[in-house]
C-alpha cells in the first residue's frame, strides 16, 4: 500500500483531514500522561469495535485509526465543557442533582410549621373556600396570633396537594 492510498483510505474512514490529525496529535503531545492514558484505553474499545466490523483487513491500519477515533473522541469530551451549552459537562449534572436532593429533603421541623400542622384542618378549608396564601396568613395572624409569612403559606399548601390532602 503506498502512501496516498493510506491517506485516502484514512481520511476515507475517519474523516479527519490530514490538517485535523495533525492538530489532534499535536494536542495530544501538549496533554499530561493522564490524558494519554485515557486516549489508549479508548483506543481500545474502537479498536475491538473496528476488528469486530470486519471492513477494514490491515491490522496496523485498525491500530492507527482506533488512536485517531480516541483522540477525538477525548477532544471532543474536553471542548464540550468549553462550550456555551454545558448542559452534559458532569459538574453541571452534579449540580442538578444537589438542587434536585435539596427539593426532595424533608421540611424542617419549627415550631411554627408545628403550629400550622395543628391547624391543617382550617388552613384545607380556607384553601377549599378559595381564599389567597397571604389572606390566609392575615387569618393566621389575626385569630391565632401567630405570625406567619404568605411564602410559608405556601409551601405548607404545596406539601398538602402532593400528599393529596387538597385536591389540585
Amino acid at each position: 500500500m503506498d502512501i496516498n492510498e493510506l491517506e485516502k483510505r484514512i481520511i476515507q474512514i475517519t474523516l479527519l483531514s490530514r490538517d485535523d490529525r495533525k492538530k489532534s496529535i499535536h494536542w495530544l503531545a501538549k496533554q499530561n500522561s493522564l490524558m494519554a492514558y485515557e486516549v489508549f484505553r479508548l483506543k481500545k474499545n474502537h479498536f475491538h469495535r473496528l476488528k469486530a466490523d470486519g471492513t477494514i483487513g490491515d491490522l496496523i491500519l485498525i491500530e492507527l485509526i482506533a488512536f485517531l477515533f480516541a483522540v477525538k473522541e477525548l477532544i471532543e469530551s474536553t471542548e464540550l465543557q468549553n462550550k456555551k451549552n454545558r448542559s452534559n459537562d458532569l459538574t453541571g449534572l452534579r449540580k442538578i442533582a444537589r438542587n434536585q436532593a435539596k427539593q426532595c429533603r424533608k421540611a424542617r421541623k419549627t415550631p411554627k410549621r408545628d403550629k400550622l400542622l395543628f391547624m391543617q384542618n382550617n388552613i384545607i378549608a380556607w384553601i377549599e373556600e378559595g381564599l389567597s396564601d397571604r389572606k390566609i396568613a392575615e387569618l393566621i395572624s389575626t385569630r391565632k396570633h401567630i405570625d406567619v409569612s404568605h411564602t410559608e403559606i405556601s409551601r405548607f399548601h404545596r406539601e398538602l396537594k402532593e400528599n393529596g390532602h387538597v385536591d389540585q
